[in-house]
């Protein structure tokens, strides 16, 4: 009986890794993604430096760029594709990092529970299929917790640090002494060199600080039980449910306390509504959770977590499933993203193939209103970072804007209904 378990549970992860594939082989349509974690990436390559990308569009890209710098190399040996697929396999490392743990604690079988409660989860679903940074940083945190030598400890967390900021706290949480700090210098070295502020996005007048403190008490008060019911965290109630019934279990006083902690830093961390920001956490629960299946005798309790296994099978499906004619070759990047950018959100796509039969390489095009710059190839400033004394020879409005005032009444040279911009001429000899 335990055997046939075990068969279910890691079939139950091999369709999940399945469903996931086919997502990250899909153009990228990931906000934060095409915002910066790529954007950057993208830019780095051009410009053959990590400095950070002044103006107050690109201000990430003053904070630990470790997984942009890996994005950075999956661009230069293919396209967005490569670096998609690789954060599919941080969160399968991530995934095994959870099995080995569970099961060093528990048993085998609650290893390939932990596993597929957190591998599972929708919210770890989307990420396999984003070139987002999460899945790395959750993977060094995790190998921080399983490996035995202080100094390996110390690698990953110096690792997970130069990855995401947070994992400074949640590092030094795990070993009571900053390595962090480690993998944050370099690139404040860098920031203090460039932009004079060694804090660099920090104490800038970007004012996206706010975004770390805001909505008051309640918003606070409830982020627990959001994390497992308001469906933008996308996660689900099973976990929570388990890990609660899994608190009569004996807990290691050392797990307790990382657990504990690691849940303040989330709770008291960054103010934001997504559930990616509690990972690392959710990991940790799902390990306590699966304690319930020691002895494997609660048919009732593994319905539960087989049931959240087919939930993220079959909901990361069928959001998945949009990728398969573009894979398929039976429809071409072009229309994929024609279809599904978000033009009156910011996204930017050539989707005629304008931009790459008229504008020459010798040309420089000035943005206006368009916050996803990744799809653009061609040579440009964005408004954020423009020098007044560049010279122009486009300029590019977006959707739902006009041309600036400051450039007076310039012909209209190029228009599409579809991405909703406008090009206007800003040189007459051209």
């Amino acid at each position: 009986m335990k055997i046939k378990i075990n068969h279910l549970l890691l079939l139950l992860l091999i369709l999940q890794v399945i469903t996931n594939l086919i997502g990250a082989l899909g153009p990228e349509l990931g906000f934060d993604s095409l915002w910066y974690h790529l954007t950057t990436s993208k830019i780095f390559l051009e410009r053959h430096s990590i400095n950070p990308i002044p103006g107050n569009l690109l201000y990430w890209s003053g904070l630990p760029r470790l997984g942009e710098l890996i994005y950075a190399l999956g661009l230069y040996l293919w396209d967005e594709r490569l670096p998609k697929l690789t954060h599919l396999v941080f969160g399968i490392l991530s995934a095994h990092q959870v099995y080995l743990l569970a099961k060093k604690y528990f048993s085998k079988t609650s290893g390939l529970i932990a596993t597929n409660l957190f591998y599972s989860t929708l919210l770890v679903g989307w990420l396999s299929t984003t070139s987002y940074i999460d899945l790395i940083v959750t993977f060094f945190l995790l190998l921080a917790l399983n490996v035995k030598k202080w100094w390996a400890k110390a690698i990953a967390i110096i690792l997970a640090s130069a990855t995401k900021l947070h994992a400074v706290v949640i590092g030094l949480a795990i070993t009571l002494v900053p390595w962090g700090i480690l993998g944050v210098l370099p690139f404040a070295a860098i920031n203090q060199k460039v932009t004079g502020n060694f804090f660099y996005p920090f104490l800038e007048n970007f004012g996206f600080e706010s975004e770390w403190l805001y909505n008051g008490f309640w918003f606070w008060f409830s982020r627990p039980l959001r994390l497992f019911f308001d469906p933008i965290f996308r996660v689900g109630p099973i976990i929570l449910i388990l890990f609660i019934f899994s608190i009569k279990k004996p807990i290691n006083k050392k797990n307790l306390y990382t657990l504990t902690s690691v849940f303040l830093i989330w709770w008291l961390g960054p103010g934001t509504g997504f559930g990616r920001f509690a990972l690392f956490l959710l990991s940790l629960l799902s390990i306590q959770a699966s304690s319930l299946f020691i002895k494997n005798k609660n048919k009732y309790l593994l319905f539960l977590v087989v049931a959240h296994s087919l939930l993220g099978i079959v909901g990361r499906a069928w959001a998945n499933q949009k990728y398969l004619p573009v894979i398929l070759h039976k429809q071409t990047k072009q229309q994929f993203l024609a279809q599904r950018l978000k033009f009156d959100f910011g996204d930017f796509y050539d989707i005629d193939n304008w931009f790459k039969d008229n504008i020459k390489p010798s040309d420089k095009v000035l943005v206006y209103n368009i916050h996803n710059l990744f799809y653009l190839d061609f040579p440009f400033d964005h408004e954020s970072w423009a020098t007044k004394n560049s010279n122009y020879t486009h300029i590019l409005v977006g959707a739902n804007a006009s041309l600036p005032k400051e450039h007076g009444n310039l012909p209209l040279l190029y228009q599409n209904d579809t991405s909703q911009v406008k090009l206007y001429l800003n040189d007459q000899s051209n």
